[in-house]
């Protein structure tokens, strides 16, 4: 009898298994234990290789310093960069769960624009009296309820994560055109609510104080807790890791809930910056979201999706962009330089594991 594609001996669907690529040591320290583990992280090639990224940073911020002089390098511009990408940084810190677990999340650009028009909704429906908070807590809600339908599919019916996915954004979009009707909603958004997306705290805007706080709580719970390493040890394998003693099934379902709801804080603090609810604007985080993790997945800690190296990876990306602007590029460059980053770490993720196959 054949055996069902999603039968695999790790437990994941032929799609998800491609991601195995970019996990090559998280893999290594299952198999060798924490000891050869150690000494392999801590070898010299393996030290270039961790902070190759962060040396590239600064060579672009040092190049368009150069290029750009009394432009580039000043608060003003440096800070519009940063807080520029925020959205996508909320976004990118919740989707490390489900890479981290071994599966795709491609609903996130839907899930973004349903919460943007079912936020901007709530006010113009009840002409701007609807609490805050209120709004808040249902949209992300919506966020939530997205997650499981996606958890569901995946872990209950044996759906592959990459199809699910990319069928509910669809899905998820449509329902935000239905809702808006197609059209931009901008009445009875009020100030208050605004405010989380335009003020400040001690100087700093809310979104980079709100980014700061997501990824020092992200980075804590993947590192130091045991749900972090329940998931890492998902992504690595799902079948080893079940008969290890680790829930899958419910890693899974947290990983899909937890991405989910950053894509609604995400269109929370889209629409309270933007101060209107859009029904096309979730599909522009998708690419720079996914570049930045995989390109974060190459560094830091090689092979292992991480806070540090995302955060990197978001920055490369963000100065690269910054400076070609400035120096006039064409539009078309913009998701040409995405594009090519996430094929680069691909392939860097790729050779990586084929060497690391080699020594072993």
């Amino acid at each position: 009898m054949a055996s069902s594609p999603n039968n695999s001996p790790t437990g994941r669907s032929p799609v998800s298994e491609s991601l195995s690529s970019a996990m090559p040591d998280l893999a290594a320290e299952v198999a060798d234990g924490p000891t050869r583990a150690r000494a392999r992280r801590f070898s010299a090639g393996n030290l270039v290789e961790r902070w190759a990224g962060p040396a590239i940073l600064v060579a672009l911020m040092v190049t368009f310093t150069i290029a750009s002089p009394g432009i580039f390098l000043t608060s003003s511009n440096l800070l519009a960069v940063v807080n520029n990408q925020t959205i996508a940084a909320v976004v990118a810190l919740g989707l490390l769960f489900p890479l981290a677990s071994g599966v795709f999340d491609i609903s996130i650009g839907g899930v973004i624009t349903l919460s943007v028009i079912v936020s901007a909704w709530m006010f113009q429906s009840t002409e701007g009296s609807m609490p805050v908070a209120l709004v808040i807590l249902l949209t992300l809600a919506v966020g939530a309820t997205a997650g499981l339908i996606n958890a569901f599919l995946v872990v209950k019916l044996k759906i592959d994560p990459f199809i699910v996915t990319l069928g509910s954004g669809s899905v998820f979009l449509g329902i935000s055109q239905l809702i808006a009707n197609g059209q931009v909603i901008s009445k009875d958004i009020p100030d208050g609510y605004t405010k989380l997306g335009r003020g400040e705290l001690l100087g700093v805007p809310n979104p980079i104080v709100l980014v700061i706080v997501l990824a020092l709580v992200v980075f804590y719970v993947l590192e130091y807790t045991p749900l972090g390493r329940m998931v890492y040890a998902t992504g690595a394998g799902r079948e080893p890791a079940r008969l290890a003693g680790v829930p899958t099934d419910r890693i899974l379902f947290l990983a899909f809930v937890i991405s989910a709801v950053c894509a609604s804080l995400a269109g929370l603090l889209y629409t309270s910056r933007i101060g209107t609810g859009q029904p096309d604007v979730g599909g522009q985080y998708l690419l720079p979201c996914y570049a930045a993790a995989f390109l974060g997945s190459t560094m830091i800690k090689p092979g292992r999706f991480n806070v540090l190296g995302l955060l990197v990876g978001l920055g490369i990306l963000a100065i690269g962009i910054n400076g070609l602007q400035l120096e006039g590029i064409p539009f078309w460059m913009i998701s040409t330089f995405q594009g090519g980053a996430l094929i680069l770490a691909v392939v860097f993720a790729k050779v990586r594991t084929q060497k690391t196959a080699a020594g072993s």
